[in-house]
């Protein structure tokens, strides 16, 4: 699985997020191997009766993945298959299937059914928050054996918290293809105007009410303040805020909201 927002990785990582398309798969085909024997982490297929030798390295694999650009759109396409043939310069072994849907790729409800019907790719996109309903059906595999510094040479780059966000219990189960941090935006015009220091931003909520009120003071229907809301955003940031101050949107069972608490409260009088 590798989990990640719809937007794909910048054009100079797409390569190596590919070559990370087979250890995703291959380690869904039965039980990993140590990288060491000169394979890179191969697998035993399914069925096999020596679960610990590793798959030939010329061995034809073929992986079906899932959000390959329509052909309506032909830029995205064509970048996916220029990432396709250079991925199979280092593994002509392996065939590559893509999955095209109309509109937009990751839909919740469709990745659910997707995940129910046990018909999910080899290879499939789904958000952060996910990883607890995949495992749940038992829909990707510990890749953990297979993802090292020679197999996704940006993995020193990737940021721990987000790497950890797709593990449970020590293992691994996805590979991050992007994501966002949040922060303050200021204008620093407007700093200026109100007598304030752009290089020296508001760091604490009373901070930010001190100078918010400042600039409202400028006039002219400018806002001191302001925060997203539409298009689901004010969910994300909402649950941001509530996971930075300890609380949880779900409880402990994952079978009860749990936001509705004095945590989550105090996200709202806060705002």
């Amino acid at each position: 699985m590798r989990s990640a927002r719809l937007r794909r990785a910048r054009r100079a990582s797409a390569v190596t997020l590919v070559s990370a398309m087979t250890l995703t798969a291959l380690a869904a085909c039965g039980t990993s191997s140590s990288s060491d024997n000169g394979t890179d982490g191969a697998s035993q297929p399914t069925g096999s009766s020596d679960a610990s030798a590793p798959l030939d390295p010329k061995t034809k694999v073929t992986l079906t993945i899932d959000c390959m650009p329509p052909a309506a759109k032909a830029a995205e396409l064509k970048e996916w298959k220029e990432d396709v043939a250079e991925f199979n310069k280092a593994y002509p072994n392996v065939t590559i299937e893509g999955r095209s849907t109309p509109g937009q790729c990751l839909e919740p409800p469709r990745f659910t059914a997707m995940l129910k019907a046990k018909s999910q790719p080899d290879v499939f996109y789904t958000y952060f928050t996910d990883l607890p309903q995949v495992l749940s059906e038992n829909g990707a595999a510990d890749i953990s054996a297979y993802v090292n510094d020679k197999t996704v040479p940006a993995l020193k780059d990737i940021d721990p918290n987000v790497l950890g966000s797709l593990k449970q219990d020590g293992k691994l189960y996805g590979l991050p293809t992007s994501n966002y941090t949040m922060g303050l935006l200021i204008n620093r015009k407007l700093f200026k105007d109100a007598g304030l220091d752009p290089d020296a931003p508001p760091r604490t909520w009373e901070e930010v009410r001190a100078a918010a009120k400042k600039i409202a003071a400028l006039g002219g229907g400018v806002a001191g303040f302001g925060e997203y809301s539409a298009a689901n955003t004010g969910g994300w940031h909402f649950t941001a805020q509530l996971y930075s101050l300890g609380g949880d949107v779900v409880d402990a069972s994952g079978t009860k909201a749990a936001f509705n608490s004095e945590l989550g409260k105090q996200v709202v009088r806060n705002l």
